[in-house]
């Protein structure tokens, strides 16, 4: 036994009657979870899957998600999962960049994968090949090196073409065993609600870390905010995982005054930057901990966390800087903010945010030219500064990626899809402040000589090929784009009327 599936193994051992995964249909005991994924394995071992080979998953939240993702790693097959959100061209794309020939589905999602020319196995009735009839007598598993890829999950690149990071098990491993020091986990007593998508780096880690710690893991198949709160509520959660937009929506609901949180102990909350006002107001709702953790795919999911205990100070007191940063370095990886130079820049200057460690990624899948380590250090293109207590705050991006409610946006594939209209001359698209979702999409366009298209026009067209999320929800008219003498658009030019008089400009 090696690998994260032995995290599973000693979890159904220790508490083999505990519930481990929970979700609106049925609930299953570690026990039980680890029987489905020997067989699950073996059954897919049966129809070819080979240690390496690429399966995609392609589903909402639910029990049988992290079945197939135990079961992947027991094989030590490579899990895929893909965004639910996006087009049926734009999963077609990653499929085909992944090689995977075999997609794991739910019903919803079987139209994203209509011409998909592979094996399907649903996770429900009367999709593909049934995921129960996976099962096969349990195979003999063999150790697996620790540097093996466990998980590809693919992020937005600087060509907008999405790129699969390639994360080990090692890399999960190291980062839920740094995770569970700021975040402990009480075996047989935590209950952990996760609504955020686990497809995301975030979700992975909340649940590889409910497994290593057999606490049970409440799924979601998607964030609402009424159905939240109940669940809250009537199941005795003890910590959950929001982004700041999540939060928002909770604290808008009208009851969410009336309290009944007394078991909650810890909010989780990373993705996007967090309004201070908001954590403030949060603080006293939910009357518990909150520990933040901020990271990207490409380092297992966190780089820094604000603790509980940076979220405390004297009353009395105003709320202290630290609150609007992201925290310190967890223990399995150094954290530096350097120049352009890769020299540690002064305490209150801004700099780059660099990395290493063993959270960081093996590298991209089949993009070697993509990968941003310079002499050992990930480059993370996040800009920030740091203070002489070492807390890092976000300040902008090095490039121009747009962060719309934890979903990351690359604006120049928005742009691409823009000029595909007959009516659009040129266009920019930056992201500019929203109260919940932190940034919109807005798309700058000049319209092409005589033209007349409509801004609903404009995002219709969009939405025929974009995930929704990519898509404008702003669109506003130049007479020319402003470019500098090489042709580039000066994105900082336009965000700059947008973002003047804020701190932070993500």
């Amino acid at each position: 036994m090696s690998g994260l599936a032995a995290l599973l193994d000693a979890a159904a051992q220790a508490s083999p009657t505990h519930v481990a995964v929970r979700d609106e249909a049925r609930e299953v005991t570690f026990a039980a979870l680890a029987a489905r994924i020997e067989r699950a394995a073996a059954g897919l071992a049966a129809r070819g899957v080979a240690p390496g080979e690429r399966v995609a998953l392609l589903a909402r939240n639910r029990v049988e998600f992290v079945e197939a993702y135990f079961a992947l790693f027991a094989l030590g097959a490579v899990a895929v999962p893909l965004n639910w959100r996006l087009r049926a061209n734009e999963v077609a794309e990653q499929l085909a960049d992944a090689g995977a020939r075999l997609v794991l589905v739910d019903a919803a999602c079987v139209p994203l994968v209509a011409d998909f020319d592979g094996e399907v196995i649903g996770f429900d009735d009367g999709v593909g090949t049934p995921w129960c009839e996976v099962d096969a007598a349990p195979m003999p598993r063999a150790a697996r090196p620790a540097d093996e890829v466990a998980v590809q999950m693919y992020t937005s690149g600087t060509t907008g073409r999405a790129k699969g990071s390639m994360l080990s098990h090692a890399n999960v491993d190291a980062m839920q065993r740094a995770w569970r020091e700021d975040m402990p986990l009480a075996a047989e007593v935590s209950r952990f609600l996760q609504v955020t998508p686990l497809f995301h780096v975030g979700a992975l880690l909340m649940t590889v870390s409910c497994v290593a710690a057999r606490a049970t893991l409440r799924l979601l198949p998607e964030f609402l905010a009424e159905r939240a709160l109940a669940v809250l509520r009537a199941e005795g959660i003890t910590h959950a995982l929001f982004v700041p937009a999540m939060l928002q929506w909770l604290l808008a609901e009208r009851d969410v005054e009336q309290g009944g949180f007394d078991a909650l102990e810890l909010v989780v909350y990373g993705a996007a930057p967090m309004p201070v006002p908001v954590l403030e107001r949060a603080l006293v709702v939910f009357g518990c901990g909150f520990l933040q953790g901020y990271g990207l795919t490409e380092t297992a999911g966190v780089l820094t966390t604000l603790t509980p205990a940076d979220h405390r100070w004297p009353d009395g007191e105003p709320p202290p800087a630290r609150l609007a940063s992201a925290g310190r370095a967890v223990r399995c990886c150094e954290v530096r903010v350097v120049d352009e130079a890769g020299a540690d820049v002064a305490v209150g200057a801004v700099g780059e945010v660099v990395a290493r460690g063993a959270n960081v990624h093996v590298g991209y899948w089949r993009r070697e030219d993509a990968d941003r380590d310079a002499d050992g250090w990930f480059h993370t293109g996040d800009l920030a500064r740091v203070d002489a207590e070492g807390y890092v705050t976000l300040v902008d991006r090095v490039k121009d990626m747009v962060c719309v409610a934890g979903e990351n946006v690359y604006p120049r594939e928005v742009e691409l899809r823009l000029l595909e209209h007959a009516a659009v001359a040129d266009v920019a698209v930056i992201g500019v402040p929203h109260r919940h979702w932190g940034e919109e999409v807005l798309a700058l366009v000049v319209r092409a000589p005589g033209a007349a298209v409509t801004a609903p026009e404009l995002v219709q067209h969009c939405r025929a090929t974009l995930a929704r999320f990519k898509c404008p929800t702003r669109v506003e008219w130049l007479d020319e784009v402003p470019r500098n003498a090489a042709g580039k658009i000066r994105k900082a030019h336009l965000r700059e009327p947008w973002w003047r008089g804020r701190d932070r400009r993500v």
